[in-house]
């Protein structure tokens, strides 16, 4: 639970560190653009105002002498401005002033002057006056008059209004975002619960799984990569029940085929062990019960070991080139004594193209005779199986084809499954084509199988060809 926790506070954090940068950013760039706007206005209108006083300075008939004419300039400009106007010489001294805030005659350095007076151009500064600490906009526009600079015009303007509504809007911002953040922080909680919740779901599932009851699922509640992961789950766990099931199964068919050639054996030892027979025919009869349930008992003990080598991957194939006619027709031979007593014809059509094959010799009869076996099982008397080969364009097919009872569809997708036995099966332990399909799979081959119900049931051994 602390994990899920975690993992919502996760969630809850990066959405809001996100949002907050995102208003963060948001504010300073409206209050930057607001500010820009405000004081480029105020820009503006003083340099308008200043380029057309310093312009204006040219009418004047004794132009040489500024000292003079300060005061008349300085009230033709305040006619058209509210701004604190001063006119300076190129000495820095101060000729008149609208707001006599300095004596006439003081020097002053101001920095937009000082610039001002040094490009022949207009200059501005932005700052505090130093006794009232009123942060002002100043322009200095210079009086020039053919290649000579006579002074300084300088227009001045407060920007305490304009701060404030810079200020005022500033703060509006702040709130817009504060109430942004709350929102998309109810929002994210939400949010992180359609994810935590599920995963809840999905972890409880998980753990209520690995204490083995497989039988729980969890629903898919959104169709995105949780929804998939739910899916997953049951998926795995309706597999994980399948295979149980498949193992209890085995389980019990090995138990029982166990049992019946142990019980045979014993019982036949048992009976030789404690009676005095007369007749050699009884005791032959035991002893060849006694054979055949021990190469039962080898056979299935030799399956086992075959699947245990497979399941670990540590099976080597001991591949050779033979030829297929010789190899087929040694695997009819072997099983016709059987097919003769089930009174079934067994059959071997070979193509004359087909010459070698390459394979491990011993795996592939394994497997043949695993298939003829099942062949032989399920086809009743009167019956015919058909062991065909064929030369594909890059393949090698081997197919064994019989008029048995067939297999149902629901159960053909099931047969090479580990453990599987069928409805029909007469005896095994459900391994045989789960070992044969492996071994086929270590040639780089393939096993597919057809059936009709009733009909028969047909096997086809996909094989590469050793020419390809």
């Amino acid at each position: 639970m602390t994990d899920l926790k975690s993992v919502r506070a996760r969630l809850v954090g990066s959405y809001l560190l996100i949002i907050l940068l995102t208003v963060t950013i948001f504010t300073c760039i409206l209050v930057f653009l607001l500010r820009q706007y405000y004081y480029g206005d105020v820009e503006t209108i003083l340099s308008e105002q200043a380029v057309f006083a310093a312009n204006s300075y040219n009418s004047y008939a004794d132009f040489g002498i500024l000292d003079k004419n300060a005061k008349k300039l300085l009230d033709n400009i305040l006619v058209n401005t509210y701004a604190q106007v001063q006119i300076i010489d190129n000495k820095g001294k101060i000729l008149a002033d609208s707001e006599d805030s300095l004596p006439v005659g003081t020097t002053v350095n101001y920095v937009d002057v000082t610039n001002a007076l040094k490009s022949k151009s207009k200059a501005k500064w932005i700052g505090k006056i130093p006794i009232t600490q009123e942060r002002v906009f100043s322009i200095s526009q210079p009086i020039i008059v053919g290649k000579e600079t006579y002074g300084i015009v300088r227009l001045t303007s407060t920007l305490a209004e304009i701060d404030k509504i810079i200020l005022r809007m500033a703060l509006f911002f702040v709130i817009i975002g504060v109430v942004v953040v709350v929102l998309v922080l109810f929002v994210s909680f939400f949010l992180s619960a359609t994810i935590i919740k599920p995963v809840k779901e999905i972890t409880n599932a998980a753990e209520e799984i690995a204490r083995g009851r497989l039988e729980v699922r969890v629903p898919k509640r959104y169709d995105d990569e949780v929804g998939k992961l739910a899916v997953t789950l049951n998926y795995m766990a309706q597999e994980l029940s399948h295979h149980q099931k498949l193992k209890d199964n085995f389980i019990a068919s090995i138990s029982h085929e166990l049992r019946t050639p142990l019980t045979s054996i014993k019982g036949w030892a048992s009976t030789l062990n404690s009676s005095d027979f007369s007749d050699m025919n009884e005791i032959r009869e035991g002893l060849t019960i006694i054979e055949n349930e021990t190469d039962r008992l080898a056979l299935l003990v030799n399956e086992l070991l075959d699947f245990s080598k497979l399941a670990s991957r540590s099976i080597s194939l001991n591949i050779e080139t033979f030829e297929i006619e010789e190899f087929l027709s040694e695997i009819r031979n072997q099983m016709t004594p059987r097919a003769q007593r089930q009174r079934i014809m067994l059959k071997l059509d070979i193509d004359e193209n087909l010459k070698l094959i390459r394979a491990d010799k011993n795996r592939l009869k394994q497997v043949m005779i695993n298939v003829l076996d099942n062949s032989l099982k399920f086809t009743p008397e009167g019956g015919q199986i058909k062991i065909s080969g064929q030369a594909k364009k890059e393949e090698i097919l081997i197919s064994i084809e019989d008029t048995g009872v067939g297999i149902p569809e629901e159960e053909l997708g099931k047969v090479k499954e580990k453990f599987y036995k069928g409805n029909a099966s007469l005896s095994g332990n459900g391994l045989g084509l789960a070992i044969c399909d492996e071994i086929i799979r270590l040639h780089n081959g393939r096993i597919e199988i057809s059936s009709i119900l009733k009909v028969g049931t047909r096997v086809d051994i996909f094989l590469p060809s050793p020419t390809a």
